[in-house]
């Protein structure tokens, strides 16, 4: 359940981005955004935008579907190779997103261009203490969060020995062992020097960044903002247009139900039980809690969570693949299932120790007209279900935090997915595909994954310790469960980017 994806389109300012045709949510200019100061040119802003805004050469998408019904048949076809693209378009992508344009094999950010603007934009900035440009708490924590993001990306190159011709050598010596077109592309000994060079400049600023425990502990509760300001719509009517945030999401237990996978016998396990999601993609820089909500409240997920543990698992057939696999024939969830993933933010404090806070900076919601897969042209992926994304904006969160800075990306707009797709840069399909269309390519990729058989989050496996089964509901009986945000912070302190970090900056003598 859930995806990260980098959005190609939120509802940003005009001047900004282009809102129709081929261009539709790329930039109309690759300078500095005037994000976390009104003048572009701050130092943070060129900053930014040297590692978030980047240019890009891909074929367009095929017109979409206007009938969402046809949006699965649709995206078989283009992922089977049967629906043409569109011509190729320069674009200029990025700006305010949540994640760099990065996949594992991307080489733009360590080639020499770039490169050279990076290092010398970090060296102004140590040199000139670029940290004390700006005061605010907010600013200050979400530009340390930027830095974090462009710095685990490289340093993650290097520890893969990404371009490295002696691992391409012994893959090569396994038999039936396919090699990827860009393994064969070997890096030179620069390009990892010239990563290493910036991720030792990015940790000292990182650290200089860092905020106090207490002004940690202080940022706001943008979830309740966001409730409050009146953007959001209470109840969602099953309407796909309406920008629906549920009000309780995160303060009715009773009727959101907080759930998790792994019992305390297991919290030692080398994958601290996260999500995919953890692991490779945001790699503990935030941290995720899943919710399901039922018509009937807590006592009906609990009843319905006991029904699949007692009678839902077919064992034999998850035996023999591997991981957990429900009964066809198992009683559904209700009709008005919603299920969410909050994405919360861990910060770094002036010690370099990952602290997780209560700002959320992603949801994802997904609502249940029907729970039997058949075509509906009225909701969002045309087989019953509605979905939704809002994450942070920075032009949002810093002025005034307006709607807890929190936005609905377009769920028709194209997207580039980074996690879980093909390591090889910009992916395997490029732009191809939508916010909705991810989501139901990931949940309902064959006409079996519907309703609780589409709920990703129901198991979770584990491989080094076997299948945990059926997820328990947080906060119910004698069950203690180390909350995902204390299990992200141990799985990232086991971690050889976050020693690289801590060694690096290590060489701030200023400090």
């Amino acid at each position: 359940m859930g995806v990260v994806f980098v959005p190609c389109l939120a509802e940003e300012p005009s001047d900004w981005y282009y809102r129709d045709g081929p261009l539709r949510g790329s930039l109309k200019s690759d300078r500095p955004l005037p994000l976390y100061d009104a003048d572009p040119e701050h130092l943070w802003n060129r900053l930014f935008a040297t590692f978030y805004i980047r240019a890009s050469e891909l074929p367009s998408r095929p017109r979409y579907p206007d009938d969402t019904t046809k949006l699965d048949e649709w995206d078989r076809k283009m992922r089977n190779g049967k629906l043409p693209p569109g011509p190729v378009v320069k674009r200029i992508e990025g700006g305010d997103v949540l994640g760099i344009l990065a996949w594992d094999k991307t080489r733009y950010f360590s080639e020499p261009p770039l490169f050279q603007r990076a290092n010398r934009l970090l060296d102004e900035f140590l040199e000139t203490d670029g940290e004390r440009l700006i005061d605010d708490p907010l600013k200050r924590a979400f530009f340390q969060r930027d830095l974090w993001v462009v710095l685990d990306h490289l340093v993650d190159q290097n520890i893969a020995h990404f371009g490295d011709a002696d691992l391409a050598k012994r893959r090569a010596a396994v038999p039936d062992y396919e090699i990827e077109p860009e393994e064969t592309r070997l890096d030179d000994p620069g390009a990892i020097r010239r990563r290493e060079t910036l991720c030792r400049k990015l940790a000292v600023a990182i650290k200089r960044l860092a905020l106090t425990r207490a002004a940690m502990e202080a940022l706001p509760d943008n979830y309740a903002v966001a409730v409050r300001s009146g953007a959001f719509a209470k109840q969602h009517d099953f309407d796909p247009r309406r920008n629906y945030l549920p009000p309780g999401l995160l303060t009715e237990p009773d009727q959101w139900v907080e759930i998790d996978n792994l019992p305390t016998s297991l919290h030692h396990d080398p994958r601290e039980g996260q999500l995919q999601h953890t692991a490779f993609s945001i790699r503990g820089r935030s941290y995720y809690r899943v919710f399901l909500r039922f018509p009937g409240g807590r006592r009906a997920v609990e009843e319905y969570l006991n029904y699949l543990r007692r009678e839902g698992v077919d064992w034999e057939r998850s035996a023999r693949q591997g991981y957990l696999l429900l009964k066809r024939s198992v009683r559904q969830i209700p009709v008005d299932t919603e299920t969410a993933i909050v994405q919360f933010l861990v910060l770094l404090d002036k010690d370099l120790r990952p602290v997780p806070t209560h700002f959320v900076e992603l949801v994802h919601l997904r609502i249940f007209k029907n729970v039997d897969g058949m075509d509906d042209p009225r909701t969002s992926n045309g087989r019953g279900v509605n979905t939704a994304r809002y994450s942070v904006r920075r032009r949002l969160l810093f002025d005034g935090l307006k709607q807890g800075g929190l936005a609905r990306s377009a769920g028709d707009a194209p997207t580039y997915r980074v996690l879980m797709a093909s390591p090889r840069d910009w992916g395997a399909f490029g732009r191809q595909q939508s916010v909705v269309q991810t989501c139901l390519h990931c949940h309902m990729y064959d006409r079996n994954r519907v309703g609780v058989h589409s709920l990703n989050s129901i198991s979770c496996f584990v491989a080094e310790r076997g299948m945990p089964g059926i997820i328990i509901p947080m906060g119910s009986g004698d069950v203690h469960v180390y909350s995902r945000a204390e299990r992200t912070v141990r799985w990232k302190l086991g971690q050889e980017d976050y020693a690289r970090l801590v060694e690096y900056a290590r060489s701030d003598r200023q400090r």
